[in-house]
């Protein structure tokens, strides 16, 4: 049996279990790994890259943050502030965070604001008994990861999709090029997230609040002294934060990584509670999955499985029926591995029959850069999917909650790249 098919294998049987639960998911994402190594689908190294990986040490920095911004009263104080404006309304709060995070990520790292806007999710959910971290979560860091596909520069897939085209046609990609279909596409999103979305979420993970919040009435009788020098040192650290991760002078997940030391160094929050709060499970999970996904990738999985979709096309081919077939295969793989790598998959097959056909593989282009960058269903789909976890929901709640606005942003994409890209 090849190596691609034993990876296909191993993914359906990871999924099979993360479905159903019968370990704990940590369990699930370790054994995915290990099943990679141990059948020779690729290196021990490759299997368990994920726990290597500087999106998980982003992930632990910024958890320590927000255990400290806990400790120091931050979370009260923002969390506070935030949903004194929102009135208690997660839909308020989805639409000014979502909508600011959005707007950060047309220009800035989506990791990077994400990582920011989680414990600012957290302190909000902790603040007021009426929202909840799960309903707010997901729909927030979907913001970024729209406003990340309105610009050149809002993430990765766009600039690599863009040295593909430029090497195979000589064309290139403006730095506003994404924005107005991006701009329709981030429409349908904050449509889906404050309607129907907000409902099948509550479907889905329920009404009940998990954060075991102390009743507003009896907080006064509950809380704990505010040490003013401490919060006035979180709030010193958090804004030193953002501006690093704004300068981009260093990698973000060095930002996360100096941050949560500065915590420990200052008193902010300490070696025991840091211990007894942090979510392992969570680091377990995301650095599992990322190894998952670089098996797929390392083992030619990936690109077997865009084979297969791109084979299903007759010889002749409409120009829409191809967007829309590339657009797809591009949704589906993206789920998987890194959305970086999808359009690696993809494009260069996409370019190859629009030079061949003479359709413009500049609308191709765009096309699936949006259908790479615009998945959530399943935590592996990217790391800024995975970082969510931390809200704990469940493997199939990604897919539950997401499928209807996947089929509307399919549909979207095929309106709206050809509104200002002629297919031909």
């Amino acid at each position: 049996m090849t190596p691609e098919i034993l990876a296909l294998i191993i993914l359906v049987i990871c999924i099979i279990l993360f479905i159903t639960q019968p370990i704990p998911n940590a369990a699930t994402a370790c054994l995915g790994c290990a099943l990679y190594a141990l059948t020779g689908v690729c290196s021990v190294d490759k299997a368990f890259s994920g726990f290597s990986n500087s999106i998980v040490i982003l992930v632990f920095g910024m958890m320590v943050v927000g255990i400290a911004v806990m400790d120091t009263g931050v979370a009260e104080l923002v969390g506070g502030w935030v949903a004194k404006i929102s009135g208690g309304s997660e839909r308020l709060f989805i639409f000014l965070a979502g909508t600011a995070s959005a707007v950060l990520s047309a220009f800035l790292s989506n990791t990077s604001v994400i990582a920011v806007f989680l414990p600012i999710i957290e302190s909000t959910a902790e603040a007021h008994p009426k929202m909840t971290r799960k309903n707010m979560t997901l729909p927030v860091t979907m913001g970024a990861m729209f406003g990340g596909v309105c610009t050149l520069v809002g993430s990765t897939p766009q600039l690599t999709a863009d040295g593909i085209l430029n090497e195979m046609t000589g064309f290139e990609i403006g730095m506003f090029d994404l924005l107005l279909p991006g701009l329709i596409l981030t429409a349908i999103y904050m449509v889906y997230a404050l309607t129907v979305g907000h409902w099948i979420g509550n479907k889905v993970w329920g009404k009940d609040n998990p954060n075991e919040h102390v009743p507003m009435e009896d907080m006064k009788e509950t809380q704990i002294a505010v040490d003013k020098r401490k919060l006035i040192t979180m709030l010193v650290i958090f804004v030193l934060i953002i501006v690093l991760f704004i300068g981009d002078w260093i990698p973000v997940a060095m930002t996360a990584a100096v941050a949560a030391i500065l915590c420990l160094i200052t008193g902010c929050t300490d070696q025991q509670t840091i211990i007894k709060e942090m979510d392992w499970s969570v680091l377990f999970i995301l650095a599992g999955c990322l190894g998952i996904a670089a098996g797929l990738t390392s083992s030619g999985a990936g690109e077997l499985l865009a084979d297969i979709l791109v084979g299903i096309l007759p010889a002749k081919v409409a120009p829409m029926a191809l967007f829309a077939a590339f657009v797809a295969a591009t949704m589906v793989i993206s789920n998987f591995i890194t959305n970086s790598t999808a359009v690696v998959i993809t494009l260069p097959i996409a370019i190859a029959i629009c030079v061949a056909e003479g359709f413009n593989p500049v609308a191709y282009t765009l096309g699936i850069v949006y259908a790479a960058n615009l998945t959530f269903s399943t935590p592996l789909a990217n790391a800024q999917t995975a970082m969510t976890l931390v809200a704990g929901y469940k493997f199939s709640d990604y897919f539950k909650y997401t499928v209807l606005l996947a089929v509307s942003v399919f549909i979207g994409i095929l309106v709206a790249v050809p509104m200002f890209f002629p297919l031909t």
